[in-house]
């Protein structure tokens, strides 16, 4: 017998799991999803996977993590995996009571130059939750990114906004688009640029396209999305990196560096060092450089290497 529709883990993740735990409380959603991360990790497969990503990571950054990190990166699997929907149904009073922002005075001073902001983003924490906790404040943002999926009704809301100036629906990337209109959306963002707002890229990505320049990632040499940089040296926009990070309690902690210098040739090299040292740091929120296929391929690579050319770490 044939069923006409795939099951899979997300439909019952996100329309059960994560609102039934929401209900429970702010607090109490948080502990119950990182009991479920731990719980998820007891599964051989999934233990044994964690242990080895771990490692290639910790040989590539040369980092020497204790034991327990492997159990605080399980804990927060099923946090990174609820992004932002824990926010769900609430007021922007009760949703910015939940987070800490440090270095947003950058942002301000950025935004008060009336030049425009780039803020460049990425795969690690709590990064849709930030930038829910960046619009909740009021910052006109645009996503010139791969429109995320899975998310809370307000960030779907702000996604699917027509109205105003610079409409959301004409920014969204896609992973193999002709020439032309990956053009036409840079000429969207430089616009928007022009008019104040702030515009939004993943700096993490690796991207398959003449606006990709190289750099080098876990150990990794690839190339990576990088028309946040040239638009930097256009328009002259501040360029902001963002880092979010989950917190006890369901809390999130949001720093926005000081502007990052746009020189387009060397600023993807400099912003993946200041990712990595994200990660050194907090290696239980790197959840998506330890388990996604593209950045798994990396570390498996590197570590291969080293093992064959017996090279120290």
């Amino acid at each position: 017998m044939k069923f006409p529709v795939r099951l899979g883990w997300k439909p019952i993740f996100y329309k059960a799991i994560v609102p039934a735990l929401r209900r429970l409380g702010r607090q109490r959603c948080d502990l119950a999803l990182g009991m479920l991360g731990r719980a998820v990790s007891l599964w051989p497969a999934r233990g044994r996977g964690h242990r080895r990503a771990l490692s290639d990571a910790s040989l590539s950054l040369r980092a020497g993590w204790p034991e327990s990190t492997r159990r605080d990166l399980a804990r927060n699997v099923s946090r990174f995996a609820a992004r932002d929907c824990p926010l769900d149904g609430t007021t922007d009073a009760e949703a910015l009571a939940r987070f800490t922002f440090s270095g947003w005075e950058h942002l301000q001073a950025a935004i008060d130059a009336g030049r425009g902001v780039i803020l460049v983003g990425c795969h690690f924490g709590a990064y849709l939750s930030g930038l829910h906790g960046i619009m909740r404040r009021g910052v006109p943002i645009r996503l010139l990114a791969q429109r995320p999926s899975h998310v809370s009704g307000y960030l779907q809301a702000r996604l699917d906004d027509a109205e105003g100036p610079h409409p959301q629906s004409g920014f969204f990337l896609r992973r193999h688009m002709p020439a032309g209109e990956g053009a036409e959306k840079l000429l969207k963002a430089r616009a928007a640029l022009r008019d104040g707002l702030a515009v939004y890229f993943c700096g993490d990505v690796p991207w398959p396209s003449s606006h990709a320049r190289p750099g080098r990632f876990l150990g990794r040499d690839l190339r990576f999305q990088a028309a946040w940089a040239d638009l930097a040296a256009i328009t002259g926009a501040a360029v902001l990196p963002v880092f979010a990070h989950h917190e006890p309690g369901g809390r999130y902690a949001v720093q926005i560096d000081p502007p990052f210098p746009p020189d387009p040739v060397t600023a993807v090299p400099r912003y993946l060092e200041r990712l990595e040292r994200e990660i050194l740091a907090r290696p239980d929120e790197a959840v998506a450089y330890l388990s996604w296929p593209c950045y798994r391929a990396a570390a498996r690579d590197v570590a291969t290497r080293r093992v064959l050319l017996m090279q120290p770490v």
